[in-house]
């Protein structure tokens, strides 16, 4: 598997609530590097969604998506999740340092 950081954007098979169907989605890595290194099978995301009609108040565009390897405007959403590292398909990029910022203020907000 590909070395894994923080603010690693990725393409992870995310399950239907109703069914055993996944659907590949965009997400951001939130573990820390460490947790990454040492956990055994599982990973911290964050859901990135080009639904950017459908954003709460407090949910934040991604400013560099085209850097980032998104192919859509979007936004981060307030859905953490864990999954298992098996579910990853593919790294396409990684934040700025500007999305970045706007994902830890996210993040207070919602932790």
């Amino acid at each position: 598997m590909t070395n894994i950081s923080k603010y690693d954007v990725v393409i992870v098979k995310f399950p239907f609530a109703s069914s055993l169907k996944y659907k590949a989605r965009p997400a951001v890595v939130v573990s820390s590097n460490m947790y990454n290194e040492n956990s055994r099978d599982t990973l911290l995301i964050l859901a990135i969604s080009s639904n950017v009609n459908n954003k709460l108040d407090f949910e934040l565009e991604v400013i560099n998506w085209e850097a980032s390897g998104l192919l859509k405007p979007s936004i981060f959403k307030s859905t953490v999740a864990t999954i298992e590292k098996s579910h990853m398909l593919t790294k396409v990029g990684s934040l700025s340092r500007t999305d970045q910022e706007n994902l830890e203020k996210l993040i207070t907000e919602i932790c």
